[in-house]
């Protein structure tokens, strides 16, 4: 993490909390972020859980599912987790069909939303040519994989505030945004309306797993009935299904940034449900 980015996203994190009045957590925030920040340079020094992916040569040739399991990413079609080989969410033929037009531009530059160890960001850092990557997370410091064009800035998706003050500190504009943070569904509908402004014309905004709330009620806890999915599949016609928590300008702000709306569904199940719904937005 950069000192910039370091000293914005320590006021971001602090700020947070005491837009929640957790004043306790806001004072533990003054010192544990610090701490994990130089706990994280620490571990880059002596490459503990840290792989620098500048060093990797891989072929341009390879395909976006063979870089997603190589790098362990859940949006290939298959991924190791605990120690076990399982299905991944199978995105890969979307991305490579969505994300074709972009794959020898120069000066790319991609947001993340939600990059947990960064499997992803690395991923499309050898996929394309030399592109910019800017990862948010609420946590910064978990990444495994780091590089001199791959930035991580605090974003916590659960605050509005946040997601506007880090949309002011980026300033300027993406060729490609993916919000895969916390599938809750406030928080896409909410930052999609944040963070669309910020693609280039004929850009492309993916939002992952726009279903999960189906089986996991905790990601509608607001109670929205107009959600990620409903809104956006809805969004052309006379009864569009406008959420709950959004204005009438802040509708109106999406709806025009958008061209095209491409819906695709992935190959991941739990509990007999398939939880693989993606859209791929074209501005």
């Amino acid at each position: 993490m950069k000192k910039r980015d370091f000293l914005f996203s320590f006021s971001q994190t602090i700020n947070f909390e005491i837009e929640k009045k957790a004043y306790s957590k806001a004072l533990r925030k003054c010192f544990y972020f610090p701490y994990k920040f130089l706990l994280n340079k620490i571990r880059i020094f002596l490459s503990i859980k840290k792989i620098d992916i500048d060093k990797i040569d891989i072929n341009k040739k390879e395909n976006l599912d063979k870089l997603f399991i190589r790098f362990n990413s859940d949006k290939a079609s298959q991924l190791e987790l605990g120690g076990k080989v399982i299905k991944g969410h199978n995105y890969s033929p979307f991305y490579e069909k969505y994300f074709q037009k972009f794959k020898n531009k120069k000066n790319l530059k991609i947001l993340e939303i939600g990059t947990l160890r960064g499997a992803a960001a690395a991923s499309f850092y050898h996929y394309f040519c030399e592109p910019k990557v800017y990862c948010l997370d609420v946590n910064p410091f978990q990444t495994y994989f780091y590089s001199k064009n791959i930035r991580t800035i605090y974003c916590n998706t659960r605050s509005k505030n946040t997601i506007n003050s880090v949309a002011k500190y980026l300033d300027h504009k993406f060729d490609i945004i993916i919000d895969d943070g916390s599938h809750n569904v406030k928080d896409q509908i909410l930052t999609l309306n944040t963070f669309l402004p910020k693609l280039i014309t004929g850009g492309i905004y993916v939002i992952e797993d726009i279903s999960q709330y189906l089986v996991f009620p905790h990601l509608n806890s607001d109670g929205l009935k107009n959600v990620t999915k409903l809104f956006l599949e809805s969004i052309n016609s006379d009864n569009v299904k406008i959420p709950e928590c959004l204005t009438n300008d802040e509708y109106k702000n999406i709806k025009d940034n958008i061209k095209n709306l491409f819906f695709e569904r992935g190959e991941y199940f739990y509990q007999n449900t398939n939880i693989s719904d993606i859209v791929f937005i074209e501005k």
